[in-house]
């Protein structure tokens, strides 16, 4: 940025300077205190602002303006003076001077130096619109008879006198004759609106950008900006209106679609930041009360309230898991996986989920494409939309699931960002339950939003499948009627690749009974002290001798005493002092063959920035029951 500082006392420039400097220290500076000077200056260089005294020793302040504005009308001039009156300030002003301000007053300077900027700004783009205007007048008849803009030219009173195809067409008539029998006021969504528009109009006696809400003949609400000339006879009536109209409505639903996912991912990011501190005391919790019950038999009085207190520590675990979901910080196991085999896989376990009443069918894609994704969490989706389904049709009804092959050039336009791959696959859950108005499909992807009874549901479901959608770079796009049903269509990138067998994780399930143990000597970081001890209990039992560290830093040291015996490194990601990360490094550059496991609550992205597991890293994410601890660890021991 550059200024031309126009004054003849040099403490003066200088102190226009040093307070300019502060707010723009960017900026160059070039000082004028005789005519000569200023000529050359503006001759020979350009200027982003100028600042200006009154009272000169050759001129006077109004000379230089009309000097400035006479070579460079767009660049704004303020005039900063300790001699200026009202009457010198009022003069300026209706003469083009951006700003008045007194150096007894310069620490508003760098404000006023800010709005004249914004000003300038604000007026290159009005003159852009203007001159836009100007030449789309030039080009007028093309225009009005192949042009995508509406014009039209309309009374006071609302009859239109003409308008052009793409009036008709924004406006839902089917001929000329149709529109020019219709008034302007019944396409306002209120009278009064109308004649809102009309008072301003002749007030202003033209309007630029004027936005404003209206509506088609069949009731559909537009968004659109309006450019309005108005004419006027002798007397100064208001005789007749022409203007054109630009049909914003989908940029707006686009701009509005912005905003939700910036406030999402705003959500997210809190959701995540607390999901470490909130997963170390669920596993607290869950593994004291699953230890109390190995001890005491079901007849002992505290057996149910342990039970509950493990349960309802299992149901907040699994809604963390939800959150995680929601702000797409889980950690990924992804895979070449074909969809159709991941429907195939839950079938048998959604019809037991399915009332009879409800008619379920599954319409596969034959030849279907290869996705990478996590086969888990893909099963969580479907299970959710399915569920959501199934509740949106408490008369019966029927479900279909689709998957299909899709190009990137037909569904682009349905994709808020730009899509990268050539081809997507399309997987959708339709159901023909109650339907959601537009107000309600606006907010189902927020967190904790439902239309379920207080009970029935934690509005996470639909969070965690906007989250996982995400998260494997794919996007959801949701119609809905009411009364009619809703269809949630999901479309997920292709690879090219074959798909590998995957097994149903909803089918899993763990015989604690198989469990085993060892003998290998394991260290342990955490430095959560509650879990760090259950660890070593549990970890205990199964035969491990276990050493315990508090930090990241004090694990290193009990490695480097006993390196030779310790065959597993079991550590948080997020420790003190050194994180697991780090741990980690150190530890495989002094002894590749230890093995590592990392466990943590949140912060995966400190093993892979884009939440990928990457092939040699064992992780298990917290909360977790300690009988699954032991199975991980006698994994990765082998």
């Amino acid at each position: 940025m550059r200024f031309l500082i126009i004054d003849d006392s040099p403490a003066d420039r200088e102190l226009v300077v040093l307070r300019l400097r502060r707010e723009f220290p960017e900026a160059e500076f070039v000082q004028v205190d005789r005519a000569e000077r200023l000529d050359e200056s503006l001759t020979e260089e350009y200027f982003d602002i100028v600042l200006t005294d009154y009272q000169l020793n050759w001129t006077n302040g109004l000379h230089v303006l009309s000097q400035v504005k006479l070579r460079y009308p767009e660049v704004p001039v303020l005039m900063v003076t300790g001699t200026g009156s009202e009457e010198v300030a009022v003069e300026g002003l209706r003469s083009g001077l951006s700003n008045y301000i007194l150096k007894s007053h310069l620490d508003r300077l760098p404000q006023a130096v800010h709005e004249s900027l914004e000003r300038a700004r604000l007026q290159r783009q009005y003159e852009q619109a203007i001159e836009q205007l100007r030449a789309s007048e030039e080009r007028y008849r093309e225009i009005f008879e192949q042009g995508l803009t509406a014009i039209f030219a309309a009374t006071p009173e609302g009859e239109l006198r003409t308008c052009n195809a793409a009036f008709l067409r924004i406006f839902g008539f089917t001929t000329e004759e149709e529109a020019l029998g219709a008034n302007m006021r019944e396409l306002y969504c209120h009278h009064d609106h109308y004649q809102l528009f009309l008072d301003k109009l002749m007030r202003e006696k033209r309007l630029n950008y004027h936005e404003i809400e209206m509506k088609r003949r069949d009731g559909h609400l537009l968004y659109v900006v309006e450019n309005v000339v108005g004419t006027f006879d002798e007397q100064g009536r208001l005789s007749e209106i022409k203007g054109y109209i630009f049909d914003i409505t989908e940029r707006r639903k686009l701009a509005n679609q912005l905003q939700q996912a910036q406030r999402l991912e705003s959500v997210g990011l809190l959701v995540s930041g607390i999901a470490h501190d909130f997963n170390n005391m669920l596993g607290g919790i869950l593994g004291y009360s699953s230890r109390g019950l190995a001890r005491i038999t079901t007849s002992h009085p505290l057996y149910n309230d342990l039970s509950r207190i493990y349960e309802i520590g299992g149901r907040a675990a699994r809604m963390t898991q939800q959150l995680l979901a929601f702000s797409r910080r889980q950690m990924l196991e992804p895979t070449n996986v074909n969809l159709n085999v991941v429907v195939d896989n839950l079938l048998s376990f959604l019809s037991k989920i399915l009332e009879d009443h409800i008619d379920f069918t599954f319409e596969p894609e034959s030849d279907l494409k290869t996705v990478y994704v996590d086969p888990g969490q893909m099963e969580q989706v479907l299970m959710n939309l399915c569920v959501n389904a199934h509740d949106a049709m408490p008369e019966g009804g029927k479900l279909i699931i689709r998957t299909a092959n899709v190009a990137r050039e037909m569904i682009q336009q349905k994709s808020r960002t730009p899509l990268e791959a050539p081809y997507y696959v399309q997987i959708s859950v339709q159901d023909t339950g109650i339907g959601m108005d537009e107000a309600t499909k606006a907010q189902i992807f927020e967190p904790f939003f439902t239309t379920k009874e207080i009970g029935k549901g934690t509005g996470l479901g639909l969070s965690m499948v906007h989250g996982i959608i995400g998260q494997h770079n794919g996007f959801i796009d949701v119609e809905s009627v009411p009364g009619e049903g809703t269809t949630f269509t999901l479309y997920l990138p292709t690879v090219e690749a074959s798909a590998q067998q995957i097994t149903p994780i909803v089918a899993e399930r763990r015989d604690i009974e198989t469990l085993q143990g060892g003998n290998e000597v394991i260290l342990v970081v955490e430095d959560d002290p509650d879990l760090r001890c259950l660890m070593e209990e549990a970890l205990g039992e199964y035969g491990y001798t276990v050493v315990s560290a508090s930090d990241g830093f004090e694990g290193w040291q009990l490695f480097q005493e006993r390196e030779q015996e310790i065959a597993l490194v079991v550590s948080d990601l997020m420790t003190p002092k050194m994180k697991g990360k780090e741990l980690y490094n150190a530890i495989s550059e002094r002894r590749p063959e230890t093995r590592f496991l990392f466990v943590s609550g949140y912060q995966a992205n400190q093993i892979s920035q884009n939440f990928v597991l990457d092939k040699g890293f064992a992780f298990l994410p917290k909360p977790f029951d300690l009988d699954e601890l032991a199975a991980k660890v006698r994994e990765v021991l082998g």
